[in-house]
């Protein structure tokens, strides 16, 4: 048997055969709450062939409130080996059926600190792995490509000790080895005039789990505490 294990000691079987399990588990798509009471358990089926990447939120959001009525009616989550449900034309390097997992997982977490840390931590390295090792910023000689041709040494990882005035120094956070260590999620999403210009630019819209699990304002402290740890963020979130 493949399994798909992931956090809390849930796991996913993976199956090629959907007929054999619909009496015990509910499908993602269209999911209710007296279906659950009818079976007693909270076990999904997900065909990814039958999904669309657009309906993702919608059911992410659809699946945190079957979720809440299912704890109000005490009835489990998942089966007694912590099985959660089953996967049908699962592909493991598809970064959008990965996607839907990590948006599942979140929503097995019982506290919403820990929601919000895991989704954090995911979308952080998501976006990590678009730059480390990769030059996509295409840094030569000190400079960046948008800085190519001029004078100018002054990089996104460079702050004014005055807004914009003053003298311009490295960003405190910025390692030895040229990673960020405050994992500050809006210095991770900005994108300069020559990434966009590469076709490089992440909105908060287009990534599956901060759109999902963070409300409007939550949304703008993602996209605006520049130059901030993860910690001061995290405490910002949970408040709003």
């Amino acid at each position: 048997m493949d399994v798909l294990k992931i956090d809390n000691d849930y796991y996913f079987e993976i199956i090629t055969n959907v007929e054999k399990y619909k009496d015990v588990a509910s499908n993602i798509n269209g999911i209710k709450i007296k279906d659950i009471k009818k079976k007693q358990h909270f076990l999904l089926i997900i065909d990814f062939k039958a999904l669309q990447e657009k309906s993702y939120k919608k059911m992410l959001k659809h699946l945190m409130r079957v979720k809440k009525l299912a704890k109000l009616h005490h009835i489990e989550i998942g089966d007694d080996k912590k099985c959660i449900g089953y996967l049908v034309n699962y592909d493991k390097e598809n970064h959008l059926h990965n996607n839907l997992i990590y948006g599942i997982n979140a929503i097995l977490y019982k506290k919403r600190r820990d929601r919000y840390n895991y989704v954090y931590d995911k979308t952080c390295e998501e976006l990590d792995s678009c730059f480390y090792g990769k030059n996509v910023c295409d840094f030569k000689d000190n400079q960046c490509g948008e800085k190519r041709g001029t004078t100018s040494h002054i990089g996104c990882c460079r702050r004014s000790r005055f807004f914009f005035f003053g003298k311009w120094i490295p960003c405190k956070y910025l390692g030895k080895d040229y990673k960020c260590e405050a994992k500050c999620m809006a210095c991770k999403l900005f994108t300069c005039d020559y990434l966009e210009k590469k076709g490089i630019k992440f909105r908060i819209k287009d990534m599956l789990l901060l759109n999902t699990f963070f409300n409007p304002i939550q949304k703008v402290v993602l996209k605006c505490m520049l130059y901030t740890p993860k910690e001061r963020i995290m405490r910002t979130l949970v408040l709003l």
